[in-house]
């Protein structure tokens, strides 16, 4: 996270300075990227959803077996807990999954508990475990298959997301590349032919010209990066 908000910090200070070639301007650009990125929530909601996301199959993978030689689906969850934390350590899901052990200790109900936890953990997949294992405790179905059927479409799910990225990949790239090229040729510009570039940075209809180019470069990021968001 630190590393990313300092790479975006960076890259707003190159990119006011080749247009204004202003280090004080390139400053205030800087913290205003700095600032997005701190704001930009929807990004790192994202990344720690598919993180989430993976773990929490990680985990069903674990249980599945379990529930066809543990006793109850209590003691199950319990034991798959434990292997999930032997494979994974101490993360952030595995707070949520000893939190839901606490619960099936002071006797909760099956539904109540998984239903809680998806709340916390705030994931599509989650809830949809969660309503298929009330299902199964209302009209007394299977357990495993329930577990194993979930497991499947999630499965399915990362497969067509990981198809999905390898196909984006290229685009995403392709993106980033048109985004930085014109700051890049400005700062070879810079270097190799300054003169050509001095009435761009000294006069008020070339710094006008510069402001134009900016919001122009904004408006084509924002707009790649609109594209190239696709959620299954």
């Amino acid at each position: 996270m630190f590393k990313k908000i300092c790479i975006i910090g960076i890259f707003g200070f190159f990119s006011v300075y080749m247009l204004y070639k202003n280090i004080w301007l390139s400053m205030v650009g800087m913290i205003i990227f700095i600032i997005y990125g701190v704001m930009d929530k929807r990004s790192r909601k994202e990344e720690r959803s598919k993180k989430i996301q993976a773990k929490f199959l990680d985990f069903l993978m674990c249980l599945e077996p379990l529930l066809k030689t543990s006793g109850t689906f209590c003691m199950a969850f319990s034991e798959a807990v434990s292997d999930y934390k032997r494979f994974h350590g101490a993360d952030e899901l595995s707070l949520y999954l000893d939190a839901a052990v606490k619960d099936f200790m002071i006797n909760i109900s099956t539904s109540d508990v998984l239903i809680g936890m998806a709340k916390k953990l705030n994931l599509e997949d989650a809830y949809s475990f969660a309503g298929s294992m009330v299902v199964c405790e209302l009209t007394g179905g299977n357990a495993v298959d329930v577990t194993e059927r979930t497991t499947e479409l999630l499965v399915g799910k990362i497969r067509i997301l990981d198809d999905i990225n390898t196909a984006l990949t290229g685009k995403v790239f392709e993106q980033k590349i048109i985004t930085l090229m014109p700051f890049a040729l400005l700062g070879l510009f810079s270097v190799s032919a300054k003169s050509y570039l001095e009435p761009l940075y000294n006069s008020a209809v070339g710094k006008t010209v510069m402001t134009i180019a900016g919001a122009l470069f904004l408006i084509q990021w924002f707009i790649g990066k609109k594209i190239t968001s696709i959620k299954v």
